[in-house]
């Protein structure tokens, strides 16, 4: 058996990682986008 191979994942497993850790940080920019609009309309909104 080769120890050293089992100690990492196989790229099938990088892949799902990695898309997983892509689409975390878009839905969290994702957010921020729309949490800054609300603000700059809060802002607009405002001086009315």
């Amino acid at each position: 058996m080769n120890y050293v191979h089992d100690m990492f994942m196989s790229s099938g497993e990088w892949e799902i990682m990695v898309r997983a850790l892509v689409e975390e940080a878009a839905t969290l920019a994702s957010l921020a986008l729309f949490l800054g609009m609300i603000a700059i309309w809060a802002q607009v909104i405002a001086t009315l």
